[in-house]
């Protein structure tokens, strides 16, 4: 008999043929393999899962965005066969959060699918299945280039995103309010808000009804404003070095643990460990629910323009626009709005958030494995002018807040926050020890244009710290880090040169040395340059590929090593800035990037009326925070505290 013309066909061509079933672009999973499969059962042995790990790894970089996992992990976990497995994974996921969103409409199906927390129904839909979906939809949002979007849009993401809202969070709040207590956050309800975060587009906040967006606060409320009482830092925020594996309570003899006002300053171990990830367990820390809580609430707050009252018509002409926007590189924002909406097609975004998430889990764990994600800190992130929303309540009810009664929060839907706009225009000081890469060498030339003769000479006054190796340097002293005041030694001199600022502490018994810290600014397009207005040129030079020599090789290398006793207590990265009638500073914390920035009016020496800021440059360029009083000098109690979130002013 005969064999089949498809038999001589080369194996080559037949996965070629296969792969062309799959349009680019194609929504869902991947059918026509399985057809092409069915053909005979030489094309099965050839193409079958089992037999062709390669083939289907292909199939998934053209269904799914790779670009992000590339930047992220190593190649250990971005082989074929790991990628293989997770094609077979998510379209197995995938399909059934599908399946749930199809069969959940029903209200009364719904209950008995989902559960209801409010009266302790447990739904035929496990905790356990639930989590898998979330985290699902969390990793392929935050890795988006626009194909992740297309396939969870199969799965009608956005439609499971209300459901897990309507049956969890808006029944937990419920019960929270008529029980008189704050609602319980966990894992999947932190992963589920930051989902109905990333998935948020203008058009949605403008279309909701009165009823829905009364019902969406209060269930935004608790979790955005009572943020003290959930974790909103990845260590806290009394800690400017990390890793940290010292008791921070050794340092408060008497102090009392616990109590309704107790900030616990002590770091915690917050890793949780997926299943499987690309073909392997994947440990991470869940996203901080208060964050996304803070952005929806902003976002809903900002719909319209400050100082509109009342209930007003959507503006047609604006939902219109919105709607042409979705989807494109930067997602529509209203002019007067503070805050940037996600985006779905650019998976650089949300880099920093993620490798947050892989790196800066354990502040107690003093060395991370070699292979693991690391987050680095951007030089120039915090460099522009900020305009953003300041939110408070009143200091009874932060009180009774803190003290874990939530009735001022949804007492709040009568009586408006106080909301407060501030600008701010900030820069940004490195210690010249920690420059890296292109911006050392930068600093290398603008050193060398400054001394023709390539000498960097020490003389009181002058712009750098840096000698000759001849120079003795004091010897290194401790020093009095103060976390009231940006984590920076109080009091202390600074003083504006050229290329950057010369800071000198005061305090007796200080060696009283000016330390020089390079500025970095950011150009137009988002880069960080060093230097003077006139370091065009030599960031033109390395665009250019000159200057491309290793660190080491230079002769003017100032990376100096100091000594390792004074390196726990050199603080690396100063901001300083004003806003109207007042001073800002403070400095950031290289680990997770946490910055902590002091305000103070500038006509009171003494600090008098100032406030802490403390937060994050999250994904979009929003900077979310909580500010908090200086009164409350004691970092084991809470003080009175709000919630702002900024923007950084396009150029």
């Amino acid at each position: 008999m005969q064999a089949p013309p498809t038999f001589h066909i080369p194996f080559e061509i037949i996965q070629n043929i296969a792969i062309k079933t799959i349009e680019e672009g194609q929504k869902g999973p991947p059918h026509s393999i399985y057809n092409l499969l069915l053909t005979c059962r030489s094309i099965y042995d050839s193409l079958s899962f089992d037999k062709n790990l390669p083939f289907y790894a292909d199939i998934y970089d053209l269904q799914f965005d790779t670009a992000a996992q590339r930047r992220r992990y190593t190649q250990e976990r971005l082989t074929p066969v790991r990628r293989a497995h997770e094609l077979k994974r998510r379209w197995t996921l995938l399909g059934e959060i599908k399946c749930i969103t199809n069969i959940s409409t029903p209200i009364d199906q719904g209950f008995q699918i989902w559960g209801n927390p409010s009266t302790n129904l447990v739904g035929t839909y496990t905790y356990d299945e639930k989590l898998s979906h979330a985290w699902l939809a969390f990793m392929m949002l935050t890795e988006s280039d626009g194909r992740n979007w297309q396939q969870l849009s199969w799965a009608r993401i956005i439609e499971w995103i209300r459901l897990f809202m309507w049956y969890d969070i808006d029944k937990v709040s419920k019960q929270a309010q008529t029980t008189g207590l704050l609602p319980a956050a966990n894992e999947l309800r932190a992963v589920g808000v930051w989902l109905w975060w990333l998935s948020l587009r203008y058009e949605d906040v403008v279309k909701e009804s009165q009823v829905a967006h009364s019902a969406v606060n209060r269930m935004l409320r608790p979790f955005a404003f009572a943020s003290f009482r959930y974790s909103f830092f990845y260590a806290p925020w009394s800690s400017s070095r990390l890793p940290n594996t010292d008791n921070v309570l050794n340092h408060f003899p008497g102090v009392t643990l616990g109590g309704p006002l107790f900030a616990d300053p002590v770091p915690h171990d917050q890793t949780i460990r997926l299943s499987s990830y690309l073909g392997s367990p994947l440990k991470i820390t869940p996203p901080h629910i208060c964050h996304a809580a803070a952005l929806l609430f902003f976002a809903r707050m900002q719909r319209y323009p400050l100082g509109q009252a009342g209930w007003l018509p959507i503006d047609t002409q604006m939902l219109q626009h919105a709607r042409e926007m979705y989807g494109q590189l930067h997602p529509y924002t209203p002019k007067h709005a503070t805050i940037n909406y996600p985006t779905v097609i650019d998976s650089r975004e949300y880099d920093d958030d993620v490798l947050r998430l892989l790196s800066c889990r354990d502040p107690t764990r003093m060395r991370m494995p070699r292979m693991e994600p690391k987050y680095q800190y951007v030089p120039g992130s915090f460099v522009g002018e900020w305009e953003g929303r300041f939110v408070n309540y009143g200091m009874i009810a932060n009180q009774d807040i803190g003290a874990g009664h939530p009735a001022p929060l949804y007492a709040m839907e009568a009586e408006p926050l106080t909301q407060d706009v501030q600008a701010w225009a900030l820069r940004e000081f490195h210690h010249t020890s920690t420059l890296k890469g292109r911006l050392k060498r930068q600093y290398i030339r603008f050193l060398r244009d400054e001394y023709s003769n390539g000498v960097v000479k020490y003389e009181p006054g002058t712009r750098t710290q840096w000698s000759p190796p001849s120079h003795k340097r004091p010897p290194p002293q401790k020093r009095s880090m103060d976390v009231f005041n940006g984590f920076l030694p109080f009091p202390l001199d600074k003083r504006l040169v050229g290329g950057g600022m010369e800071v000198t502490e005061t305090a007796p018994g200080k060696p009283h040395v000016p330390i020089f810290y390079v500025e970095v600014k950011r150009g137009p397009d988002g880069q960080p340059w060093i230097g003077r207005d006139d370091m065009g040129p030599f960031l033109q030079r390395d665009q250019n590929g000159e200057g491309d020599e290793e660190d080491g090789d230079d002769e003017m290398d100032v990376d100096h090593e100091r000594e390792e006793e004074d390196l726990d207590d050199r603080v690396d990265i100063i901001i300083e800035g004003e806003e109207v009638g007042s001073v800002i500073y403070g400095t950031v914390r290289k680990w997770d990037g946490l910055v902590n920035l002091r305000a103070f009016p500038a006509d009171d020496p003494n600090l008098g009326g100032s406030w802490l800021y403390r937060g994050y440059l999250g994904s979009n360029g929003n900077w979310i925070g909580r500010s908090r009083d200086t009164w409350t000098d004691d970092i084991t109690r809470e003080g009175y505290e709000g919630v702002f979130i900024m923007a950084r002013r396009p150029y």
